[in-house]
């Protein structure tokens, strides 16, 4: 079990993903914000099925972490403890001060940072080829440097710009037309 801790953006949830996929286990997703202790023990419950059914790993990312409370904490610590599934727990709040000792003392805290300005420019690269776009050196340079180390900004100006072009290259072909 982890948890991931670093500032939005960084690649939490897109890691917890990968480590999924590249497991074979099976992912379950909370959000702290909204998640209850009954929807925990659902989780729980499903991952004991698997486990007993036919050997599947569970693997619980729960977003906001941070945002669990002590009896929440609570009820995912024997779980953890048993080996029942395996808690992915993403934060952007520093762990230790934010997630109980027990729950930490069977984590390991991996500390993500801030993407830099080629990581960025690479994720805009990738974004426009995926958006079938064309886009210069330049603009995924001043995107890369206007996203602030965060790739989920970085992809939503990309993703608004692809947006807004195509809206006005219709407008003029549309005045064209008439």
């Amino acid at each position: 079990s982890m948890i991931l801790f670093g500032p939005p953006g960084s690649g939490k949830t897109t890691l917890a993903r990968v480590i999924a996929g590249s497991t074979g286990a099976a992912f379950e997703e909370l959000s702290a914000v909204s998640a209850t202790v009954a929807q925990v023990r659902e989780v729980i419950q499903r991952a004991r099925d698997r486990l007993g059914g036919n050997a599947e790993r569970t693997i619980l990312f729960l977003d906001e972490i941070h945002r669990f409370n002590k009896a929440q904490q609570d009820a995912l610590l024997p779980a953890v403890e048993e080996g029942l599934l395996t808690l992915i727990g993403a934060t952007t709040e520093n762990p230790y001060f934010e997630v109980n000792s027990a729950l930490l003392s069977r984590c390991q805290i991996y500390e993500l940072v801030p993407l830099g300005q080629r990581e960025l420019e690479l994720i805009v690269g990738r974004g426009a080829e995926a958006l079938q776009a064309e886009v210069s050196p330049e603009i995924a340079e001043l995107i890369a440097r206007r996203a602030g180390g965060d790739a989920r900004n970085a992809l939503n100006i990309l993703e608004l710009a692809v947006q807004t072009a195509r809206a006005e290259e219709s407008a003029v072909a549309e005045e064209h037309v008439e």
